[in-house]
């Protein structure tokens, strides 16, 4: 097993190592019943900058510890999840409003944990004015 293998962003297994969702609709109807938001995380394997958002970024207690107010769900670019959602590139973030299925905020890239943490405040702010 190569260096590259031990930290490749698979979007299974990146959901095992974070305790995230794998399954759009699963996330969706989850986030319905919790009142939260959903945290849709689109990566691919090979992607360096995925492979440094998981597990540079993702993985961190600050950053798990916020996850509380989503439900996240982590996807391959090329995986079963609304078109709606196909990014442009990755990774990318998208916080989803469960009930209108549309994106209402989007964290771009793999983003250092503490710039990724005030992104997530933003959101909240964001969504607070709304």
């Amino acid at each position: 097993m190569t260096l590259s293998t031990l930290f490749a962003a698979d979007a299974l297994k990146s959901a095992k190592l974070l305790g995230y969702e794998t399954d759009y609709k699963t996330a969706i109807s989850k986030a319905k019943k919790e009142h939260k938001m959903v945290l849709l995380v689109i990566v691919q394997d090979p992607c360096p900058y995925c492979d440094r958002l998981v597990h540079k970024t993702l993985v961190t207690p600050c950053v798990q510890r916020r996850m509380k107010h989503y439900v996240p769900l982590i996807v391959d670019k090329h995986g079963k999840f609304p078109k709606q959602f196909k990014p442009p590139f990755i990774p990318i973030s998208y916080v989803v409003d469960p009930d209108k299925e549309t994106i209402t905020y989007e964290i771009v890239g793999a983003l250092p944990y503490k710039d990724y943490i005030e992104d997530l405040e933003t959101e909240v702010e964001f969504r607070d004015v709304e």
